[in-house]
């Protein structure tokens, strides 16, 4: 459908008229002297005076009157009916959702690509196993994996499943063990901005010996450090758990320690009672030694003989920066617990020949509906080598991330898009910058965040800047939103012809699980974006109309041009019963949006 080409021909009666399309389109102006009010709508809700898309009219007209409703400009969608059944299978990977791709040939990742490439799909949760040709049930055993993988090549797609050497089944993508555990952990006392109750770190009872390494990752200035001693709301005589004579040391190998200072802690006298030790030292590891005897490395006394070492909360600045980028270590903990978690995969970049991912970290949470029965723990980092145009997943690396942040009243997340506006991806104007996009979840509702980092410090993301609608700054709670009613997975992507020729096109499912995909055009990748427009009403609902829903489109940029854009979206149903009955709910369906003015 190109603008100027007739939708419609109607004949008007005096008086209110409604006229359905067949779809949503832009609509060409025609509002005549004999039109009272003309009302654009998509579906029951009216569109605002200045937006024309609509697959639903109302006019007042004043007199009979043949109408002819011709495209204008702007965007129409297409269902991409060649990709969705690339799809469909019976055997083996059996449907999939949290689908991202990326080009494994050279990184490029923008629109308009003119040569062949090999593409990597990433898929969330997965169903293995064989369904039935006729009936499309899926059989029993299904399994279901946390994520799988296809391959793009010569337009044919090839599934991957991690199968095992005794025939069961695994995701590709798993959780590092040392960062999968509850606990006393050491992992308690640099866990900041979230709403979960810190227990804090408590060493085994009466250890030989006890010592704390934090790794920063790489060398980072520290000008002093927080210490939050042991407290406990239970009892006050538990603060005798605390930390008092220390030593400080730091190295740039975890190898060879330099001494930096000795020092004493006091009692704590509350959970946010805290001690500045002022260092200003450079280094990349820190490690605080304890001698293990009682009162003289914890509080220990005649009164209180127990033989542990505890500790709350540390926080290393550089001035007013806190550092979050850290993973910590000891020798001695008293109590550890699996958690049992799980990856879901989110976007990511190619990146030199690494590609990175990131990935949210989930654990089950049986209070919630059926279907909804998680909750997201935190944010990792996955970096895997690209070797002869494939992942070498088996060795890649994961590290946990501060990529998660709660407030009273919200949450921030991050990872959900990412556009690289870099020479490598093929950026038309490239700042050398990895943009990284997030959401604030506020009483349900989603609005787009964005952060930003130069390609060749991603992975650290101490080095990343929030975007708080003016300046770039290290807070992520001061991320100002840049456009609402966004989804979970979703893109940003730059244009280089069309309509909106160098602007940037936001995709999303609208409210995350609707049957609305939608876009927003921006001016630059930080915005400002105008208001979400819908664009097309997903059908899958149909299949089961009480528990079908579809979520998280996005554009596919480098498999697609700026103006025949391709778009994926997810659809599954609340009903695990109604999934094994059909095995065509569970993966991805596809769309083209396609520019009317070309």
């Amino acid at each position: 459908m190109k603008k100027g080409d007739l939708i419609k021909e109607i004949q008007l009666k005096k008086g209110i008229n409604t006229i359905h399309l067949d779809q949503i389109y832009p609509i060409e102006n025609f509002k005549s002297k004999n039109h009272n009010i003309v009302t654009f709508m998509i579906d029951d809700e009216i569109m605002k005076d200045d937006v024309f898309y609509a697959n639903k009219m109302m006019i007042d007209a004043k007199s009979d009157e043949k109408l002819s409703i011709y495209c204008g400009s702007g965007y129409v969608a297409r269902e991409a009916k060649e990709f969705t059944e690339k799809f469909i299978s019976y055997s083996n990977w059996s449907g999939g959702d949290g689908i991202y791709s990326f080009n494994l040939t050279n990184g490029q990742d923008g629109f308009d690509q003119e040569q062949d490439m090999k593409t990597l799909f990433v898929f969330g949760d997965t169903f293995v196993g064989t369904s039935d040709l006729k009936t499309n049930k899926r059989y029993q055993p299904h399994l279901m994996p946390n994520n799988s993988l296809g391959i793009l090549k010569d337009n044919n797609i090839e599934f991957k499943v991690n199968w095992q050497h005794d025939g069961s089944v695994a995701g590709f993508y798993k959780m590092d063990p040392k960062f999968d555990q509850a606990g006393t952990t050491i992992n308690n006392t640099i866990i900041y901005d979230r709403k979960e109750k810190n227990v804090g770190y408590l060493s085994g009872i009466n250890p030989k010996s006890l010592e704390i390494v934090y790794d920063l990752h790489q060398i980072r200035n520290v000008t002093h450090i927080e210490f939050y001693n042991y407290f406990s709301e239970e009892a006050n005589f538990l603060a005798k758990r605390g930390l008092k004579n220390i030593e400080i040391l730091g190295s740039d190998d975890d190898l060879t320690y330099v001494k930096i200072k000795s020092t004493s802690l006091e009692m704590a006298k509350s959970l946010n009672y805290r001690e500045k030790v002022n260092i200003n030292y450079a280094f990349r590891y820190f490690k605080i030694q304890i001698p293990t005897t009682k009162g003289i490395g914890n509080y220990n006394d005649e009164t209180f003989k127990e033989g542990m070492y505890g500790l709350n909360l540390i926080k290393f600045f550089n001035e007013e920066q806190l550092y979050k980028d850290i993973y910590a270590k000891s020798n001695s903990v008293l109590l550890t617990d699996d958690e049992h978690s799980w990856i879901w995969l989110q976007d990511g970049v190619v990146i030199n020949n690494y590609l990175y991912t990131l990935p949210m970290s989930i654990n089950s949470d049986s209070s919630q509906p059926e279907g909804l029965q998680f909750r997201v723990k935190g944010v990792a980092m996955i970096k895997t080598h690209i070797v002869n145009q494939m992942i070498d997943y088996k060795n890649a690396t994961l590290k946990m991330t501060s990529l998660l942040a709660d407030t009273k009243e919200s949450q921030f997340l991050f990872g959900a898009a990412v556009l690289a506006n870099t020479k490598q991806a093929g950026a038309l104007n490239p700042d050398g910058y990895i943009y990284i996009y997030g959401y604030k979840t506020t009483m349900g509702l989603r609005e787009l965040v964005v952060a930003r980092v130069l390609a060749n410090h991603f992975e650290f993301t101490d080095d990343w800047r929030f975007f708080n609608g003016k300046d770039w700054v290290t807070s992520i709670i001061e991320s100002k939103p840049l456009l609402e009613h966004i989804s979970c997975e979703m893109s940003v992507s730059q244009l280089l012809d069309g309509i909106h020729k160098n602007k940037y096109i936001a995709v999303f499912t609208y409210d995350t699980n609707t049957p609305y995909v939608a876009f927003a055009i921006g001016d630059s990748p930080v915005g400002p974006f105008g208001r979400p427009q819908k664009i097309y009403h997903t059908p899958e609902q149909e299949i089961f109309k009480s528990t079908t829903y579809t979520y998280n489109a996005k554009a596919h940029p480098h498999l697609s041009s700026s103006t025949n854009i391709l778009i994926s979206y997810n659809t599954n149903t609340y009903n695990f019963e109604h999934n094994m009955s059909n095995n065509l709910i569970y993966r991805p369906r596809f769309i083209h949006l396609l520019d009317t003015t070309k």
